[in-house]
């Protein structure tokens, strides 16, 4: 039997990392949300690195379609309609029998994100939609915690490491969270650079607009890279940019973000969380006797949906047609839990209407794929 140095030697002969490093690895605990092609990646790289704790959260199945670049999954996971949770775990295990790997199957929102958090040392987003993506911003402001954003779509991505200022509740399960960044070392948060989320339907998602694998390969590598540069306490080589790829095109940028935080951020300065809080998040209604449920966005600042830009991002993926002020159709490839065909309708001013289901959470996660948000 090998040692666990032996495992590790190639990487603890970096001079960033040594014995130490690896060390500080081990006792680390780092949350993963959405264990898609983003979150799979980054939590396989970060296992075989041998981050101490990995706790994998993600409310979806796998599917055929995911294999093409989720990389913790096969066949047998998509036809047995896996957690996919489960399914990175059980694999993570078997990559190394040396941490603890914890899945939960569970919709991340404002009600179970506290407790979440408490467990872990740095959250990576592997998140599909932006309106869990600022509830998570919410919650790492909050606690102090570093969040390493990341994001992919066609073949472009982005990856932004956020770290906020100390926060002021400390975690309630007892275990002490490790600090990794002093005061001096923060940065923006989402909300002092991006302070409302793009208008629902505006923004392209991998469900309308394709996703490369390689470029969520590339993405999750970064993200897992400044994670490493964290736990093993080399705050300074942190690249203050954002990295943005386009993989088809060859375009590599760093883009600058602000030096400080925004000192009118509501978030990390007025420390007004509101999508933490539960009022801003898309309201899901089921509707009386119809076998359907009404997904309303928060329009918080926004205008209405371009239906035409929405009516071509839908058109290859079922029969959708235009009715005025309106788009109704039937998604081609999808299916509700109980096997029935799933109706989307959507009105210009964000609204939808998920028929076949009665399941608020199936209803979102439609609408967040087909819609955005």
């Amino acid at each position: 039997m090998t040692s666990p140095d032996a495992r590790y030697h190639r990487q603890m002969l970096l001079p960033g990392i040594g014995v130490e490093g690896q060390r500080r690895l081990g006792e680390s605990s780092v949350l993963v949300v959405g264990c898609g092609a983003l979150g799979s990646a980054a939590a396989e790289f970060l296992a075989r690195a041998g981050v101490g704790t990995l706790h994998l959260v993600d409310r979806d199945v796998v599917e055929r379609t995911n294999l093409q670049r989720q990389l913790l999954y096969g066949e047998r996971d998509a036809d047995a309609g896996r957690a996919k949770a489960e399914a990175a775990r059980e694999r993570l295990a078997a990559v190394n029998s040396g941490i603890r790997v914890r899945g939960w199957v569970d919709d991340l929102d404002a009600s179970n994100v506290r407790d979440y958090l408490d467990e872990a040392d740095l959250v990576v987003d592997g998140l599909d939609n932006f309106e869990a993506r600022y509830l998570l911003n919410d919650a790492c402001v909050e606690a102090g915690v570093p969040y390493l954003y990341g994001g992919a779509v066609g073949t472009q991505g982005l990856a932004w490491t956020i770290l906020p200022p100390d926060g002021a509740r400390a975690p309630r399960n007892g275990r002490a969270r490790r600090r990794l960044h002093d005061a001096a070392d923060r940065t923006p948060c989402l909300r002092c650079v991006f302070p409302e989320p793009p208008p629902a339907g505006s923004a392209p998602t991998c469900d309308t607009a394709g996703v490369l694998g390689t470029v969520t390969a590339m993405i999750a590598a970064r993200q897992a890279t400044e994670a490493i540069k964290l736990l093993v306490g080399e705050v300074g080589s942190l690249d203050r940019s954002a990295l943005s790829i386009d993989a088809w095109s060859n375009r590599l940028e760093r883009v600058a973000m602000p030096a400080s935080p925004d000192s009118g951020c509501p978030c990390c300065a007025a420390r007004r969380f509101e999508f933490l809080e539960g009022g801003r998040r898309s309201d899901a209604a089921v509707l009386c006797g119809r076998g359907a449920v009404q997904v309303r966005p928060d329009r918080r600042d926004q205008t209405g949906i371009d239906l035409a830009a929405l009516a071509a991002r839908l058109a290859p993926h079922g029969s959708f047609r235009r009715e005025g002020a309106l788009i109704v159709g039937v998604l081609a490839r999808e299916r509700t839990p109980g096997g029935e065909a799933v109706e989307l309708s959507v009105f210009a001013d964000g609204r939808a209407i998920v028929r076949g289901s009665t399941e608020p959470d199936f209803a979102r996660a439609i609408y967040a794929r087909y819609v955005g948000s």
